[in-house]
């Protein structure tokens, strides 16, 4: 990579991903897009540009870039992608100010979420900073009639919204049944939806 600086080259070598870089969550080295030219970062910001789809450390990158262009693609993002990449897109849209938009393009991507895309963790950190009474109630019914996905994790993530749980992964063992029966029909299913909805109306502080 010749005439290049070695702020470009640092980028450039953390978007190549190995295994456990990509397992561990590991960033691209987005502090090195500051040390770099005004040509090179147009080079970086060009390569980000011509993504179909973004991962969630393209977003970080266009972020640092914040450029008119960076945050265009960015908000673009936010509406058009339900994985992790396009909740933290719309966080970064949300962090300019929560609006009646943004918490009716939150919920939808709340509906949309599904296990294995990434997205939790962002989306509950949303949630967590913006637990608006139609955030909490779309997490209750999402919870109780949501895909088979996401009715666990929203279920969980509930208990630590409402102080029952001291993080939303689920794994207290007292909840667990409750949790799991979220998922089944008849009256199983209805005694979990009330025991849920039950913890939901009776907060308490996180132990």
């Amino acid at each position: 990579m010749p005439d290049r600086s070695d702020a470009y080259r640092r980028y450039k070598a953390s978007t190549t991903l190995d295994y456990d870089a990509w397992k561990e969550g590991t960033p691209y080295d987005v502090a090195a897009l500051d040390g770099m030219s005004a040509e090179e970062r147009g080079l970086v910001e060009a390569d980000l540009l011509a993504l179909p789809k973004l991962d969630w450390r393209d977003v970080e990158a266009l972020r640092r870039l914040d450029t008119p262009k960076a945050r265009d693609r960015i908000h673009k993002a936010g509406h058009a992608q339900t994985d992790g990449a396009g909740v933290q897109a719309l966080g970064m849209d949300a962090e300019d100010g929560w609006s009646a938009d943004i918490e009716t393009r939150f919920i939808r991507k709340l509906a949309q979420a599904r296990l294995m895309e990434g997205a939790f963790e962002r989306l509950f950190a949303i949630a967590e900073a913006h637990p608006t009474p139609k955030v909490r109630a779309a997490l209750l019914r999402l919870a109780a009639e949501g895909h088979d996905d996401v009715r666990y994790a929203y279920g969980a993530f509930l208990l630590y919204l409402n102080g029952h749980a001291s993080t939303w992964y689920g794994f207290e063992p007292e909840y667990r049944p409750h949790l799991l029966a979220l998922k089944e029909t008849g009256e199983s299913h209805a005694a979990a939806v009330a025991w849920l909805k039950g913890k939901v109306d009776h907060p308490q502080a996180a132990t």
